[in-house]
């Protein structure tokens, strides 16, 4: 069996454009079969004119699944709590209302809005070791490896805070 893999772009600024490649690649018979943090992985199988969609939820089951192969759509890969669907071109979109589509991105705001505020006053407090004269200066090894760790997981957890915060204003406010 014939493997590809492609690169996510990320779902909070990237989803619409991603998705988009994965219905062309369909159509040439490259179906999604997997995910993990940095790919999507595809398959080779007959072309295929078929939508992507996703849905964040962390309460899964068997019945939660069942609904949606029960409206036609096939479930492709799950990445934490992100679950991604396909159906045929043409299937009833998983959310028929704006209100409802946003309120899928409350908790995955939540908890990114969490390693956001974790990691930045674990910054402030470097900040203040710095200045109050302790041994971890900026050029100590180990403030170093600290501070851009802090970076990192701030910006890795603000950045998409911000793109779904502002996917679910923008969802709100245009109805779409």
């Amino acid at each position: 069996m014939k493997k590809k893999y492609v690169p996510i772009s990320g779902f909070a600024f990237g989803e619409k454009a991603d998705f988009a490649k994965l219905e062309r690649l369909a159509r040439q018979g490259w179906i999604l079969d997997g995910i993990n943090m940095f790919f999507y992985r595809l398959k080779k199988e007959e072309p295929q004119t078929i939508v992507y969609s996703l849905d964040y939820r962390s309460d899964c089951d068997d019945e939660y699944f069942a609904i949606f192969q029960a409206a036609g759509w096939t479930h492709r890969a799950t990445l934490a709590d992100t679950h991604i669907f396909s159906a045929p071109e043409g299937t009833t979109p998983l959310y028929l209302d704006a209100a409802e589509q946003s309120e899928q991105y409350l908790p995955i705001i939540r908890e990114t809005a969490k390693g956001s505020a974790v990691s930045f006053l674990f910054l402030i407090l470097l900040g203040i070791l710095r200045h109050i004269g302790s041994p971890l200066t900026w050029t100590s090894p180990v403030f170093m490896v600290l501070f851009v760790l802090a970076w990192v997981v701030f910006v890795f957890n603000f950045m998409p805070c911000l793109g779904y915060l502002f996917r679910r204003l923008r969802s709100v406010r245009t109805g779409r």
